[in-house]
């Protein structure tokens, strides 16, 4: 009988053998997928970074642009006014000469007939 647990033992030891060694080669395999999985994460990492410093540029950019907008707006609104003052000036001076044709021509017609 100690034959047979000693036969037993082997094979056991043997299988254990076995089962040790498939569970060494899942946990290289394990690890090799785990090392490209963490360069792809690494890769991955240095794009989002890239595409950060793309995104602030852009920002910086954008915030230009809507200052030169502004500004532009700004300025628009100040010429925008400054010829309708002009326009109101210049209204108020064809009134003004409008009104003295008109008593010119009075005149001249009250002289004309002031003559007769």
């Amino acid at each position: 009988m100690s034959e047979e647990l000693l036969h037993q033992l082997i094979h056991m030891v043997g299988e254990n053998n076995r089962i040790v060694k498939e569970m060494k080669e899942e946990l290289r395999e394990f690890k090799t997928e785990m090392y490209a999985f963490r360069d792809e994460m690494y890769a991955f990492r240095e794009e989002m970074y890239a595409f950060r410093e793309e995104m602030y540029a852009f920002r910086e950019e954008m915030y230009a642009f809507r200052d030169e907008m502004y500004e532009f707006r700004d300025d628009t609104y100040r010429r925008l006014d400054s010829i309708d003052r002009h326009d109101k000036l210049m209204e108020a001076d064809l009134d003004l000469l409008h009104r003295k044709v008109n008593d010119n021509e009075r005149e001249i017609h009250r002289i004309k007939h002031a003559g007769q």
